[in-house]
């Protein structure tokens, strides 16, 4: 069984007690790409020890190693722009592979460096770290979709976590959007909305506002949401929809429940 969203970001928390463990990869037999899962790591300082002065940089993805070409890069391209934006503090303009992932792991312990060598007492210099796990979850001939869960700290108050979902169509390798799979976007709206109060056991005519919800604006679709057998999962990362301390929002529509909404030939 996959490792679902809701268990994706503690799990990241316990990342230096799982080195060396890989998502399973489901059977590719028939389908228009195949995908290898990959690890990288990087690390500067006595990160053996518990609570040692050093910084790493940990990650198990996947990556497509057979395809058409086209597709293969661009699904790669957006797996390592992911990768590479986990590491880097400002925009990032560079290429990306496997190569420009090191650099940017290296500019990202060197940073680490940086900071501890200026302030050596500090405790927010010890312990950098990013860890992101990444799997293959639906794959069918039209589609797959491809879950990244970060685990960041680089000082400050609290470490960042988050999650980030790539559905990409296999004809062109282009990452679907809403308006690919949608027919009618306001409607969605309405529902995920819906859908949305439940999660947070709110009653159906409460004011999200008023609630807390979505920093005084107006309801809007999450980041992120993950094609599956059953339906859509929907997910609010930490941040998105309310403070941190109310952590994520997620939840699954049927495609029953979704109805005509949804375009299912675009995913089957």
């Amino acid at each position: 069984m996959r490792i679902t969203l809701s268990l994706i970001i503690p799990l990241l928390f316990l990342a230096s007690c799982h080195r060396g463990k890989q998502p399973k990869l489901r059977s590719e037999k028939g389908l228009k790409v195949r995908f290898e899962i990959k690890n990288f790591q990087e690390k500067k300082g006595n990160c053996d020890k518990r609570d040692g002065d050093c910084a790493q940089v940990d990650m198990v993805y996947p990556i497509v190693v057979e395809g058409v070409p086209q597709v293969q890069q661009a699904i790669n391209d957006s797996i390592y722009s992911f990768l590479i934006q986990t590491l880097v503090f400002e925009g990032y303009t560079g290429q990306f592979s496997e190569r420009d992932l090191k650099a940017a792991a290296q500019s990202f312990l060197a940073e680490w460096q940086t900071a501890n060598d200026a302030e050596p007492d500090n405790s927010s210099n010890t312990g950098w770290e990013v860890s992101v796990t990444g799997e293959v979850g639906l794959h069918t001939p039209k589609v797959v979709s491809i879950t990244l869960g970060s685990y960041s700290y680089a000082g400050g108050a609290h470490p960042n976590s988050f999650v980030s979902v790539l559905n990409f169509d296999l004809k062109t390798g282009k990452n679907l959007v809403w308006k690919d799979l949608f027919t009618d976007i306001p409607a969605l709206e309405k529902l995920v909305e819906k859908e949305f109060k439940k999660a947070r056991d709110l009653p159906k005519n409460a004011d999200l506002v008023k609630e807390g919800f979505f920093w005084g604006e107006r309801f809007e679709l999450p980041a992120n949401f993950e094609l599956q057998e059953e339906g859509i999962y929907f997910w609010y990362n930490p941040f998105e929809a309310a403070a941190y301390a109310l952590g994520p929002t997620d939840f699954t529509i049927s495609y029953e429940d979704l109805g005509k909404l949804v375009k299912k030939e675009r995913i089957f």
